[in-house]
């Protein structure tokens, strides 16, 4: 027999938060990148990475506030049609996107925080070669940026799109849901619209996209046939086009840009991606030495090798590619990690954990496994350290 551990303190060790500019004041105090608030449940923070109780709890005053704060369509999807509501807004000074849901029928935020200024590249250690691409002039083609939720692909478009908005003049669409990151326009023109507020669908927004003069457009996320065609279009026909996916390589990101698709137009789009695409860029945020996150990156550059691999449909090639063109400034992931290690911005463990090929990451460290000692016959280190 199994007893669930407790999620509600003692009334009398718990504060209650009655409003959201008090849950936004302690959980940014905390330097928390996600909240997870529940009715009369402790409130929960992610915090580098983990996710810990906190010794506050939203209970009915704090909801109606949420209820308040949202307009009349969301509030219509949350009690009556999807169950559910998204929405972006900025509290206490920090922007946020939400998400407002059900679980054993009690009511559930979910809050992300973006960051109160939008990154340079620089600032947050994007690859030259990738930088190069943005700051060539006046790029066209496709760049997908890819990984798990959570892992800062929007931080990476921002700073892409705000270095364009400072250093170039154009006009820049953008689809999102919800819109994150505010741009101030410098020398670009900047549309940003939100999918289920300004327009539609993302398929629908490429569609108009076309017609509004564009120079870039940015699609919140590839998800349908319908949008990936009109991306592919774009990029053939002389835009910038910035597209998410959540995959883990950059092999996997072609089939799945591809699987989305009917097969008997697969061949056709794969000919298309092939000579549109520019790079995809892959990252995943890992825990930094002193606290905070870092982004480790995967980076391929489309060439005639990769282009061939997209063609004949031999995505496992890819990241073969990646290993020998290394003096393109590809990069795969172990090679970013072993970096890291070496610049002391995150430790061995966390590059091991990390990698998908951990016994890769010893080996380029100089770390050695060595066998257990025999039962009886005392403790020996599982590991140790060559430099």
């Amino acid at each position: 027999m199994s007893t669930t551990p407790p999620t509600v303190l003692p009334p009398t060790q718990v504060l209650p938060i009655e409003n959201l500019e008090q849950l936004v004041t302690y959980s940014t105090e905390k330097r928390a990148s996600d909240v997870h608030a529940c009715l009369d449940e402790t409130v929960a923070l992610r915090i580098d990475g983990d996710i810990g109780r906190e010794p506050i709890v939203t209970g009915q005053a704090f909801f109606n506030d949420i209820l308040n704060r949202l307009t009349p369509e969301q509030k219509t999807n949350f009690t009556n049609k999807s169950l559910a509501a998204d929405f972006a807004c900025n509290c206490v000074g920090w922007d946020m996107r939400c998400h407002l849901f059900k679980a054993d029928n009690r009511p559930i935020l979910a809050i992300r925080f973006m960051r109160g200024h939008i990154p340079t590249m620089d600032d947050l250690m994007l690859p030259k070669a990738f930088q190069d691409i943005i700051k060539q002039g006046r790029p066209t083609g496709m760049i997908l940026v890819t990984g798990y939720t959570g892992s800062g692909k929007s931080t990476t478009l921002a700073a892409s799109i705000d270095w364009l908005n400072h250093n170039s003049a154009l006009h820049i669409v953008t689809l999102e849901h919800p819109v994150e990151y505010r741009y101030n326009p410098k020398m670009s023109v900047i549309r940003q619209r939100e999918v289920g507020r300004d327009v539609v669908t993302f398929g629908h927004g490429m569609v108009d996209a076309m017609r509004e003069d564009p120079d870039v457009i940015l699609i919140g996320e590839l998800r349908d046939a319908e949008t990936v065609k009109a991306a592919v279009s774009a990029a053939e026909t002389g835009h910038l086009v910035f597209g998410t996916l959540h995959t883990r390589t950059a092999g996997s990101t072609i089939s799945r840009i591809l699987d989305v698709l009917p097969a008997d137009e697969r061949d056709q789009v794969r000919t298309m991606v092939a000579s549109s695409l520019l790079s995809v860029i892959g990252q995943r945020l890992v825990p930094r030495i002193g606290g905070g996150r870092v982004a480790v990156f995967e980076l391929l550059l489309n060439c005639p090798a990769v282009a061939g691999a997209i063609r004949e449909n031999k995505p496992g090639q890819i990241a073969n590619e990646i290993a020998v063109k290394k003096d393109m400034g590809m990069i795969d992931f172990d090679t970013c990690l072993v970096d890291y290690v070496r610049k002391k911005l995150i430790t061995p463990e966390v590059a091991i954990e990390t990698s998908d090929r951990p016994d890769e990451i010893r080996k380029r460290l100089g770390i050695t496994i060595r066998p257990t000692a025999p039962i009886g016959g005392g403790a020996s280190p599982l590991s140790a350290m060559r430099r």
